[in-house]
């Protein structure tokens, strides 16, 4: 009986784990579909509705802060640099730091030379991120908001690309631009996160947003119409992910997102691992909590059933990451007591699941590479091995961010700390916790394991498991380290 219970978990995160590494076929197929139209299209519209003195809508910027004394002057510049006729802009200043002094300092100096920003505090911190921007859209009129974070760099042009497009599409409600890095060169770290996150928004998000799913704003770098936030609902800090919710409100209420792939505004990457896996935190929490809240309203609405199912993927795609923890937690017990011969179990269990849920998203990645320049698969080779291995380490943490998601614990908003362009030395305050020793635990399971089945003579298993201790034990180890 233990040996059947064992095997059936075992089997759920094998094919868990093969259902979602198929989805990243399919975004790579979507994607593959739209490609030729991207650029063409997006020029067309910029061209045929640009910004004039007859069209020119009023554009408010928000800036939302928290104790970012490393990058605050550098946003709230390339912010004032943006070239747009009217525009005005919202420092949302919830710091309680030296922060404050840098915000008042540079806004003073921009206000004397006659551009339109203010600073907004709050008396506390309600709501955090989502609380400071509703807070700000009561203090203006402006049709057009855009959103950036602290540790982004817009371009001069950002606005001009962004707005056109508003009028080129019936009941548009978002203008998302694409991320890129400032500092993807720095480390090994930030290196494998820009090819992850280039998989994302070049080959995900577009795959979504020209073929008619929903997609998600992200939270910054790009413009929202107001008539959309109202008609949603408005902002609300019941989940991490305060820019999911809103998003998935607002396209069933009708409004469409428009992505813009070639418009590029860099940010920083987290410099470090606990910076990185606390970011990953947050995102795995908030969109389980998202899926709980939305994917319910999803399935009673009227729409497409194709939609539907993609956005179940799309709202639930951080428990891959429990799903490989939790096949990381019976790697032991199955080299133990697996009551099917090792030859077969390993080609059942293992080798077939893992290859179709590996190959999927490094496919995917090497697609956005491939998008971004011919030439940059070179860097995606070299880059790879630490994507996975970074993939793998933050299996433990993200496993407990989703349990805590669906049980429903509560968490504050954990901003990710920044460097800024002088790579200062980051003031930075986490609570601490027993992950890195949990990781460091399972990461010696998983390599107990590896050396269980070498013992038995399955060998072709030893490389995968393998993977797993040395991702997750570097994890631990570094966010040790990094205290």
């Amino acid at each position: 009986m233990l040996s059947t219970l064992l095997v059936s978990f075992y089997l759920m995160c094998s094919v868990a784990l093969v259902v979602y590494g198929l989805h990243h076929y399919f975004m790579i197929f979507l994607f593959w579909k739209s490609k030729d139209h991207i650029r063409q299209g997006s020029r067309a519209a910029e061209e045929k509705f640009a910004i004039s003195d007859s069209r020119c809508p009023a554009v408010l910027t928000q800036i939302p802060l928290y104790n970012e004394s490393t990058v605050a002057e550098r946003i709230i510049r390339a912010v004032a640099a943006i070239d747009y006729p009217k525009h005005a802009i919202q420092v949302l200043d919830d710091s309680n730091d030296e922060t404050c002094e840098i915000v008042d300092s540079v806004v003073a100096e921009l206000q004397s030379q006659g551009l339109d920003i203010t600073v907004v505090r709050r008396e506390d911190r309600s709501g955090y991120k989502a609380g400071a921007l509703a807070y700000g859209m009561q203090l203006s009129e402006a049709r057009y908001i855009a959103i950036f974070d602290a540790d982004f760099v817009p371009p001069v042009d950002f606005l001009r690309r962004t707005i056109p497009h508003f009028f080129a599409r019936e009941k548009c409600g978002v203008v998302q631009a694409r991320w890129s890095h400032l500092n993807a060169n720095d480390s090994a770290l930030t290196k494998a996160q820009s090819v992850g996150v280039d998989g994302h928004f070049v080959v995900e998000q577009t795959a979504r947003s020209y073929n008619d799913y929903f997609l998600n704003f992200n939270g910054t770098a790009g413009v929202w119409d107001r008539e959309a936030i109202d008609d949603a609902g408005g902002w609300n800090a019941d989940t991490l992910t305060e820019d999911l919710d809103l998003s998935y409100r607002a396209q069933l209420k009708g409004w469409k997102f428009h992505y813009l792939p070639d418009l590029c505004v860099p940010a920083e990457l987290p410099p470090q691992f606990r910076g990185f896996r606390s970011q990953q935190f947050r995102w795995a929490k908030g969109s389980i909590q998202t899926s709980l809240k939305m994917l319910p309203k999803v399935w009673s609405a009227p729409i497409e059933l194709r939609k539907k199912v993609e956005s179940t993927f799309h709202l639930t795609h951080y428990s891959l990451h429990f799903f490989m923890c939790l096949q990381a937690l019976l790697a032991l017990p199955m080299a133990i007591f697996n009551p099917m011969p090792f030859e077969i179990s390993y080609l059942v269990w293992f080798f077939i699941p893992m290859g179709f849920a590996m190959l999927g998203p490094s496919l995917l990645y090497l697609v956005a590479e491939l998008w971004i320049s011919p030439d940059r698969w070179k860097h995606y080779f070299s880059r790879l091995p630490m994507l996975i291995l970074i993939g793998f380490g933050v299996c433990v943490s993200n496993s407990k961010a989703c349990i805590e998601g669906l049980i429903g614990v509560e968490s504050p908003f954990v901003r990710t700390p920044k460097q800024g362009d002088k790579k200062q030395k980051m003031r930075y305050t986490e609570k601490q916790d027993l992950m890195p020793m949990i990781e460091l635990f399972v990461a010696a399971l998983t390599l107990t394991a590896a050396i269980q089945y070498f013992h038995v003579g399955v060998y072709g298993a030893v490389p995968f498991f393998l993977i797993y201790p040395i991702g997750i034990g570097m994890m631990g180890v570094k966010s040790l380290t990094e205290r």
